[in-house]
């Protein structure tokens, strides 16, 4: 599965960008999600709450059963930097859908 997410970098630009989608985690320590993809050296990350990480996860859910070949994040903002790299941002609530 492939998603499509529109990502900052560290210099603040916005990119859209599509990915081999491989899992998404939650890591508590930084209240924020991760995204897996095949980039090795780089990751996605969604700063969020634990509440809304359980959300974007269902949606996800209802994606794969749909047998989705592509999810996109229609709403919410990603950070994509290097591996290990956490910025400060706003809790996001992230809209996820069946392309």
């Amino acid at each position: 599965m492939y998603i499509s997410m529109q990502c900052s970098d560290n210099s603040g630009m916005l990119n859209t960008e599509i990915c081999t989608f491989y899992g998404i985690r939650y890591v508590p320590r930084f209240r924020s999600a991760v995204i897996s993809t095949e980039h090795l050296n780089h990751e996605y990350v969604i700063p969020m709450t634990p509440q809304d990480y359980e959300a974007a996860v269902k949606q996800i859910h209802a994606a794969m059963k749909a047998h989705a070949i592509m999810i996109s994040i229609d709403s919410g903002m990603v950070c994509r930097g290097r591996k290990g790299e956490i910025r400060n941002m706003e809790p996001q609530k992230l809209t996820i859908s069946a392309v």
